[in-house]
């Protein structure tokens, strides 16, 4: 019954779900620094056999993670082009996208000042570079970049309408909105709308939500014991839900299609 009213205030209330989520991720940045985290998102693995990028050996731990960016950020070619992240997180998304898909610069952009300081800290790659931001609100000039990249971040936001339509402000003619996040079933009509009324054009809409539960259940060891390890009393479940793991609601939801993960490229005209 709490969980409910809880969902109906922030659904209702788009200033207290941005203050909401400001708070749990400058919570979960100030209170738990490890260098280790940095990744923040469900992941992806292919359903008949495993996707199989080339990593090292000190990134396969975040193998799910990382496939779920690349599958994301490869969808154009980013090669010499200005790129943007909105909801940079810890950083290892952007910085996988710099070091890997070689554009010519790099800047992740995220609502909590703790993780944006930790992200300058850890990720020491040139052309790379992380600041404050809002994303309904974005400091950057009008057609300014090739692409922008938001993965597993929007739902947080107060509103989508106008994340979007900063997104297609800074965008060059021809730029690409590269997204991929998760809503409830019946939100991807409203949410086909957001970005038709901005002016895109959908280049490729994409259920992904299996793909999704694949990385989920094949990382769900793991994130067991690293927040077992890593979390003490009361906040060690709310976070294995946040976390995605096996029993959680969110995996419940994702299996029996109640809630759904999409990725979509976008153009700008």
């Amino acid at each position: 019954m709490l969980t409910n009213i809880f969902a109906f205030i922030l659904k209702i209330s788009p200033r207290l779900k941005r203050a909401v989520w400001k708070k749990l991720y400058e919570y979960l940045s100030e209170k738990y620094p490890t260098k280790e985290w940095t990744y923040m998102n469900y992941g992806y693995e292919t359903c008949n056999q495993p996707m199989a990028i080339p990593l090292p050996a000190q990134e396969e731990r975040d193998r799910y993670m990382i496939q779920l960016y690349h599958h994301v950020a490869t969808a154009v070619d980013l090669t010499d082009k200005d790129v943007v992240e909105v909801g940079s997180g810890r950083g290892g998304g952007s910085s996988y996208i710099k070091r890997y898909l070689k554009p010519k610069t790099m800047i992740g952009i995220d609502y909590s000042k703790n993780a944006v300081k930790f992200s300058n800290e850890k990720h020491k790659v040139d052309g790379l570079t992380f600041m404050h931001g809002d994303a309904e609100n974005l400091s950057l000039a009008n057609e300014n970049v090739d692409a922008v990249v938001n993965v597993e971040s929007s739902h947080c936001y107060g509103s989508m309408k106008k994340f979007v339509e900063q997104v297609h402000r800074v965008l060059r003619p021809g730029g690409y909105f590269l997204f991929a996040d998760l809503r409830p079933a019946e939100g991807i009509e409203e949410l086909d709308k957001t970005f038709s009324d901005a002016g895109f054009e959908v280049v490729k809409k994409e259920l992904i939500s299996k793909e999704v539960v694949t990385a989920m259940d094949a990382f769900h060891e793991f994130k067991l014991a690293f927040f077992q390890n890593m979390v003490k009393g009361w906040l060690r479940k709310p976070l294995n839900d946040f976390a995605g793991v096996k029993g959680s609601n969110i995996h419940t939801e994702f299996s029996n299609g109640t809630m759904v993960y999409y990725h979509y490229v976008l153009r700008k005209g």
